[in-house]
């Protein structure tokens, strides 16, 4: 939790995996009739695309917005947003279930703006607790729906990923609520590593100090989850206007659940940077399933989850992240 942490490094073996989920790619444009989805992609027409886009955008606006209230608007917004950004680019080119973009996130905010790494960490890992929260909804939601039709109530198949994902933040949180369950796991390394790392327990106290009053400041933690539940739904808009946009009245939850199956697929850290690639086969085989044709459903695919997403995200992180290191250092704290 040092100041001496750096930014994950986007090496070559970054480049050569995004080239390989590209080459996946090629198949699927085999197998699921490209000739057509070009012609779909041409029926949906560019003004959807630029609404998708929008979503998308203000998606990541009210994201970035929770988190700056949660920093306690120390920290000017242009630069909060374009850290913001930077973590999303850097998560979609280092695929370690987000950990890569948030250790960027914590070493920007701390060395650029005089905030400490733990307060750093204690307000990103708010945030991701908060953020949780619509993502618990919406996976419950989705398979819910896919419960109903396919699985003839078997209450396990969205019970057990929803148990797991609930009981890991809710670790995190007592853990972060505990000096003493952090003292006990420094004194382990400190064995291990045979290092005193007093420094180490000084941040720990000041993370959890620092988590404590975050998490009991009511208004602050109802103000970011706002920005959670807006952040979703315009996340979430794009998959709706593709489908309006083809003609298809699509239900609610199943929208939904096509939105649920999208982010755990970007979730599931297989190396790949966003999965690109596999996460296409999938969706695409899902749409077909649903009753899409094989051209209509790789049309959506490649607008919704390729350029809406994954393109959309990686131009806009690595100018966010270009921008961010031609400017220099704030001179002091934003009040």
């Amino acid at each position: 939790m040092g100041n001496e942490g750096e930014i994950p490094k986007i090496e070559r073996k970054n480049i050569i995996l995004i080239l390989i989920g590209l080459a996946l790619t090629i198949p699927l444009l085999i197998t699921f009739d490209f000739k057509s989805a070009v012609e779909r992609i041409a029926a949906i027409g560019i003004v959807p695309i630029i609404l998708a886009f929008a979503s998308i955008h203000i998606g990541v606006l009210f994201y970035i917005l929770g988190w700056y209230f949660l920093l306690g608007r120390r920290v000017s917004f242009r630069e909060t947003f374009l850290i913001g950004w930077v973590s999303l680019f850097v998560n979609l080119l280092i695929p370690t279930v987000s950990t890569s973009g948030e250790i960027a996130r914590v070493y920007l905010v701390s060395k650029r703006n005089g905030i400490s790494p733990a307060e750093a960490l204690s307000s990103i890992i708010v945030h991701r607790i908060v953020m949780i929260v619509p993502f618990i909804v919406s996976i419950t939601l989705g398979f819910s729906y896919l419960m109903s039709f396919a699985f003839k109530g078997d209450a396990t198949v969205i019970l057990l990923p929803i148990i797991l994902l609930t009981l890991t933040f809710y670790i995190i949180y007592k853990i972060s609520l505990r000096e003493d369950y952090i003292g006990r796991a420094i004194s382990i390394v400190e064995r291990v590593l045979k290092r005193n790392l007093e420094s180490g327990r000084r941040m720990a106290k000041e993370y959890v100090s620092s988590f404590k009053y975050l998490i009991s400041n009511k208004l602050l933690l109802s103000i970011t989850m706002v920005c959670a539940f807006l952040n979703w739904l315009f996340d979430m808009f794009p998959i709706f206007i593709y489908f309006h946009a083809l003609g298809h009245n699509l239900d609610p939850l199943l929208g939904i659940l096509i939105y649920s199956v999208s982010i755990i697929l970007i979730l599931i850290p297989i190396g790949i940077p966003g999965n690109i690639g596999v996460r296409e086969w999938v969706m695409t085989a899902l749409l077909t399933i649903i009753g899409l044709s094989s051209g209509e459903a790789l049309a959506i695919t490649l607008t919704s989850s390729t350029i809406t997403v994954f393109l959309n995200e990686l131009f806009f992180g690595l100018l966010a992240y270009v921008i961010l290191l031609s400017s220099p250092n704030p001179s002091k704290s934003f009040n």
